[in-house]
C-alpha cells in the first residue's frame, strides 16, 4: 500500500468514527429537552459536550492528515435520532437503554478499527474510548437507580 493510500485509509476510518461522535452529540442534545428526569438530562448535557469535544479532536486529526472531515451522520444517524426522541418521550429508562447501547456500539467501533490507524490516531482513539467507557458506567448507574425508583 502506498503512503498516500495508507493516509487515505486512516482518514476514511477516522471519518467513520467521527460520524458516530456526531450522531451521539446530536442525539444527546436533541433528547435532553424532552427528558423529565433531571439526572438523565444532566448526563445527556455533559456527554453531548464530551462527544462534541471528541468530534473536534477527530476533525482536527483528519485535517492534519490532509483529509476533509465528515459533517453528516447519514441515514443511520437520522434513524437513531428518531428512535431516541421516541424513547425520550417514553421515559428515562427507555432512553437510557438506547443511549447505553449506542455508547457500547461506539466503543466497539473504536476497538474494531484502532488497528487500522496510525500511532498518533490510535492514541487519540484510546483517549476517546476511555471517556466513553466512563459514560457507560454513568449510564449503568443511572439505569440501576431508575429501576430502584420504579420499584418503590
Amino acid at each position: 500500500m502506498t503512503t498516500h493510500s495508507k493516509q487515505q485509509s486512516y482518514i476514511d476510518t477516522l471519518n467513520e468514527l467521527l460520524k458516530g461522535e456526531l450522531m451521539a452529540m446530536k442525539i444527546y442534545k436533541e433528547t435532553q429537552a424532552l427528558q423529565g428526569d433531571e439526572h438523565v438530562r444532566a448526563l445527556l448535557q455533559q456527554f453531548a459536550a464530551d462527544h462534541e469535544e471528541h468530534a473536534r479532536l477527530l476533525t482536527q486529526r483528519i485535517r492534519e492528515l490532509g483529509g476533509i472531515p465528515e459533517t453528516e451522520t447519514g441515514l443511520a444517524g437520522t434513524m437513531a435520532g428518531i428512535w431516541a426522541k421516541i424513547n425520550a418521550l417514553r421515559g428515562p429508562s427507555h432512553l437510557l437503554q438506547q443511549v447505553y447501547a449506542g455508547e457500547d456500539t461506539g466503543i466497539h467501533a473504536y476497538e474494531d478499527r484502532i488497528d487500522e490507524l496510525d500511532p498518533q490516531s490510535q492514541q487519540l482513539v484510546s483517549e476517546i474510548m476511555s471517556a466513553d467507557h466512563d459514560h457507560l458506567k454513568h449510564f449503568q448507574e443511572r439505569m440501576e437507580a431508575e429501576k430502584r425508583e420504579r420499584q418503590k
